[in-house]
């Protein structure tokens, strides 16, 4: 191969390679929703955090995954998005289900698509 040939073969590369960032950045761009348009995956209104289940992860998982969560040493929820429930003032982070409270822990409760999994601030 001919020392021209090396040279526009290099610069073919060249080319192809920032057509392809370029492409690929403008791709990138227009596939980027506005920030107005970004719907949350959890809703936070007067103390309940509500998220929707996903099949095979556990409730509490899944809000690890979307939130600032603290828990206790025994496990408990105490803190959910730095909104701490305060035991002078006997309040708890109660789990909900569909609208039920849980029958069991957040970590052994096996989500299903759809399901509204819900987190309130309770008094006991």
């Amino acid at each position: 191969m001919t020392k021209r040939a090396k040279i526009y073969l290099l610069a073919a590369v060249v080319f192809i390679l920032i057509f392809n960032v370029f492409f690929g950045l403008f791709l990138m761009q227009r596939n980027t929703k506005p920030e107005s348009e970004i719907k949350p995956t959890v809703a936070i209104q007067n103390n309940i955090f509500s998220y929707k289940g996903e099949d095979g992860k556990d409730a509490l998982t899944i809000l690890k995954e979307k939130i600032r969560v603290e828990e206790s040493s025994s496990g408990l929820v105490i803190s959910i998005n730095n909104r701490k429930a305060e035991e002078d003032n006997k309040e708890f982070w109660a789990f909900y289900v569909n609208g039920k409270m849980a029958e069991v822990g957040p970590s052994d409760y096996q989500t299903k698509d759809g399901d509204l999994i819900e987190w309130k601030i309770q008094k006991y």
